[in-house]
């Protein structure tokens, strides 16, 4: 990833290069922070943008582990089951 910022996105920090990754592919994302910092990095997102190789290089750490552990059954249960209020 150093090499990757280094290149293409000088003054981006690993985690912006992260989201903006995310957000090239399509994916939805919610970055949570209560650092003032952190939050304004968050935005700082829209000013770059990765070639296909990047992408690409970056795809390749994939080690297809989940980060998101709740078993499907459960979370079927407790999103499907919940409804606004009117």
């Amino acid at each position: 990833m150093e090499g990757l910022r280094k290149s293409s996105c000088p003054g981006k920090t690993n985690v912006q290069v992260i989201l903006r990754w995310h957000i090239q592919e399509g994916t939805v994302i919610f970055p949570k922070s209560t650092n003032p910092q952190h939050i304004r990095d968050y935005f700082d997102i829209f000013d770059f943008e990765l070639t296909g190789e990047e992408m690409e290089r970056i795809r390749a750490v994939d080690k297809n582990v989940r980060f998101f552990t709740t078993p499907l059954e459960q979370q079927e249960a407790q999103f499907t089951a919940w409804a606004p209020e009117d």
